[in-house]
């Protein structure tokens, strides 16, 4: 199903097990058609197994086949030269243990014009002069990448080369796989003809292979598909190999190369670390490859969906169990509190009783004797707001200002009094937040009986108190790492105006739903809580203009909040839901943010839980709730170093290799034990990469093929905290809270406010968005201007509303 269930082949026919091992090789001869299936093992004393029985199978080998996604792509060389130059194409289902494995379900098939490739060039390299061209416009050289397809025409003195998004499902009929140039045609300074590209996940090993006894050079390439040119200089490794020339081949499946011979058939097997010197660390194992192989022998790697391991899927805590026992994740992004600030008092330091995984250190939570210094050099202690109280006679939310979390200030609540902190690589001292921000509000927290919901949940399921956001920044850097695996190389907010307006339009790096749908997913959905359904905000930074037929039937994969509980009441949830928080509204936002009641926000979260868990989807649904970040607000946990999201990756001097403070992480699921915290017990913490690395797991796609960067290859799971074999039978219920705005009887007061800064943020935006390209910048960005000049929510809600009926 969806998710690569099922498996009749993780156990070999003499019954031993091949737990973890489903890689594959094609081998095909470069003279006949003949091919044979292989399954590769690194750790087995043989590592080539062979899969197909038949002698008889064939397959075209003028034709270049490579793995992209799920599937397979196939092309060959020029046809109708002379009347209609092209490329025919097809792009088809690979099943290693079919009868015929490359001849499977073709789920697109036609012919590319030479000209997609070579543009209004009738050749490369000058065929009149020195060197003829390298194929005279006759082959196709394509190099496929997570999510995209490199075309390259290496030329002495040339390699020409553009970037193409991968799409196995395009819109309006047409069959294109490549339907997207990410990138403009370029060149490359030093890949030219005789270099060799070798994919290995989110990068490239290039090597020119020597004759004549001299070394081969070698160098790794980062692939970034948001750069213009996607194999980035600097190279990060460069460098020669004495014991590996033109006789040899390289073939890669996962982090490992299998470097062989084909005129003796002699292999070895290399582990590929791409922060070594030399990226081929070992061998890890070395041989003989099977007497079925010859000179003539060329190899492809092939890693298919993962398949469930049925004897691990009995077992809790494994993610063949959360595959086999979970068919939804439900994924709730909330806004700007610590994990002090919220869930500080969860638990007492030495309270018993609870389920630790991880670790089983005390709970990390709020302490009075926390304080920082405030700006006349006062020490201010954490204390909690009207001591843990619930009252009619006071509201819940006591900023009336939004704290300052832009890059640059949250280094200084981090390395207070330290400005080269950050530099030297110290432990944050986590002492600046009242003194940045001037104020010592950002040292108050709420008791667990202010916020019955949050707390609620999480001790009736599992929090983390060692989860970090993605970034020391704010809110769009920290959301995109949460749904693409960086920032975007962004250090803040991606600004309002035509910034904002064109995001969409220029190039970026995958999301999480272009990975899945690269990998023949579609089963997902945005639910948008802004009454105007053309504003929605996730869709726009992150989704937009990646997968062309979402775009064109946005309503398939983009609904609004009703509908979501339609959804989860009818038991009809997608595989994978992304939930968006009411972000301006009349009636409050549901996002939690600082500068607007916190009622709205427990109130949605307790309707969102209600939906699913009174729905009939429960016991095989896990609902992920995570805060984008703190919102400037105090915690006191230093957050840790962390691996750079993609190896360029740098503005300003900051390089991403720092995660950003603590933030609530509360994971729901009746296959989770009551009271449980839970760490990653690694040495890497969690931050919002790990829903990314979880959800891509339970999918089961290869991480070779998740090109969301190295952050999120690395990030640690937590499929680990469905410990219960058997689901809960209890829900827990909760209770919201009230305060003097939202009182426990009647209605909501009428409350004019300030504009908030999360306010200030999205009304451009959503004006942007209502006006539908009917204005040009300078008057969009004058009628935001007036909208804000009212300066209350309710004035602003009123101008929305008649924007979004005059231009709609």
């Amino acid at each position: 199903d969806r998710r690569g269930r099922g498996d009749a082949h993780m156990t070999d026919s003499d019954g031993v097990s091949n737990h973890g091992s489903y890689d594959f090789v094609i081998s095909r001869s470069t003279t006949d058609d003949s091919y044979s299936v292989w399954r590769f093992d690194p750790r087995a004393d043989t590592i080539l197994t062979r899969v197909t029985t038949r002698t008889d199978l064939t397959f075209d080998h003028t034709h270049g086949i490579a793995s992209a996604g799920k599937y397979l792509l196939e092309w060959g060389p020029i046809a109708l030269p002379d009347y209609a130059p092209c490329f025919p194409y097809r792009v088809f289902e690979f099943d290693p243990y079919a009868d015929d494995p490359l001849a499977g379900y073709a789920v697109l098939k036609g012919a590319w014009p030479k000209q997609k490739f070579w543009g209004r060039r009738a050749d490369f390299g000058n065929p009149d002069g020195d060197k003829t061209s390298y194929d005279e416009s006759e082959n196709l050289v394509l190099v496929s990448l997570p999510n995209f397809v490199l075309n390259m025409i290496p030329t002495l003195g040339r390699g020409t080369y553009e970037l193409w998004s991968f799409d196995p499902t395009p819109v309006s009929g047409a069959t294109d796989p490549l339907p997207l140039q990410q990138t403009p045609q370029g060149a490359f300074r030093s890949i030219q003809l005789g270099h060799t590209l070798v994919p290995v996940g989110n990068f490239v090993l290039d090597w020119l292979p020597a004759t004549g006894g001299s070394p081969s050079e070698y160098w790794v390439w980062s692939f970034d598909p948001e750069e213009d040119v996607p194999l980035v200089e600097p190279a990060l490794q460069r460098g020669t190999w004495a014991d590996i020339d033109e006789t040899h081949e390289l073939v890669a499946l996962g982090d490992v190369i299998l470097d062989w011979v084909p005129a003796d058939r002699s292999y070895r097997v290399w582990s590929f670390d791409a922060s070594q010197a030399n990226p081929l660390t070992g061998p890890i194992h070395s041989g003989q490859l099977p007497a079925d192989f010859s000179p003539t022998t060329t190899l492809v790697g092939v890693q298919p969906p993962i398949p469930i391991d049925l004897d691990a899927a009995t077992q809790p805590g494994t993610v063949d169990f959360m595959r086999s026992n979970v068919k939804h994740v439900v994924y709730y992004i909330l806004e700007n509190r610590s994990f002090d600030h919220v869930l500080g008092w969860l638990y007492d330091r030495h309270e018993g009783g609870i389920n630790f995984i991880g670790s089983d250190r005390p709970f990390d939570g709020a302490s009075v004797e926390n304080y920082n210094e405030a700006t006349d050099g006062t020490k201010v202690y954490q204390s909690v707001w009207h001591d843990g109280q619930l009252s009619d006679a006071f509201t819940l939310d006591f900023f009336d200002y939004d704290p300052y979390h832009d890059n640059v200030d949250v280094l200084e609540q981090l390395y207070f009094r330290d400005p080269d902190g950050y530099e030297h690589q110290s432990v944050p001292n986590m002492g600046g937040f009242a003194y940045n921000n001037g104020s010592t509000k950002v040292m108050i927290t709420y008791g667990p009986d202010q916020l019955p919901v949050l707390n609620g949940l999480a001790r009736e399921f599992a929090v983390s108190d060692e989860w970090f956001c993605s970034t020391p920044s704010c809110t769009d850097p920290n959301r995109a790492f949460a749904l693409t695996g960086s920032s975007l190389n962004q250090l803040n907010n991606f600004q309002n105006g035509s910034q904002y307006e064109y995001w969409p339009l220029s190039m970026h790096r995958a999301s999480i739903w272009k990975t899945l749908w690269a990998n023949g997913i579609d089963d997902f959905k945005i639910y948008n809580s802004v009454i105007w359904q053309d504003f929605v905000h996730t869709y726009h930074l992150f989704l937009q203009g990646q997968i062309p037929k979402v775009d064109a039937d946005r309503e398939q994969f983009v609904s609004n909040i009703d509908q979501f509980f339609a959804d989860a009441k009818a038991g009809k949830l997608p595989a994978f839901s992304f939930l968006e928080p009411v972000w301006i509204s009349f009636a409050g936002t549901s996002s939690y943010h600082p500068g607007e009641s916190i009622v709205p926000g427990e109130v949605r979260l307790n309707e969102v839980y209600e939906a699913i868990s009174n729905g009939p989807g429960w016991e095989e649904t896990v609902l992920v709730i995570i805060f984008d970040e703190h919102g400037g607000i105090y915690d006191h946990a230093p957050p840790p170093r962390a691996t750079r999201p993609w190896p360029h990756d740098d503005l300003s001097g900051f390089e991403f290799d720092v995660l950003g403070p603590r933030v609530p992480a509360i994971v729901v699921s009746p296959h989770i034990e009551r009271q449980t915290v839970f760490r990653s017990g690694t040495t890497t913490a969690y931050d919002h990469t790990s829903v990314l690395a979880t959800v891509l797991e339970w999918f089961g796609i290869p991480k070779a093929r998740w090109g969301l960067g190295e952050r999120t290859r690395n990030a640690p799971t937590f499929e680990g905290l469905l410990q219960k074999g058997s689901a809960r039978l209890d829900k827990p219920q909760f209770a919201p809270p009230y305060d003097k705005d939202y009182p426990r009887d009647g209605d909501p007061a009428v409350i004019s406010k300030p504009l908030s800064e999360l306010q200030r943020l999205m009304i451009p935006r959503a004006v942007w968005a209502l006006t539908n390209g009917k204005l040009n910048a300078v008057q969009t960005n004058a009628l935001a201007e007036e909208i804000m000049s009212g300066n209350d929510l309710a004035s602003v809600h009123s101008a929305l509303v008649k924007v979004a009926a005059e231009y709609r």
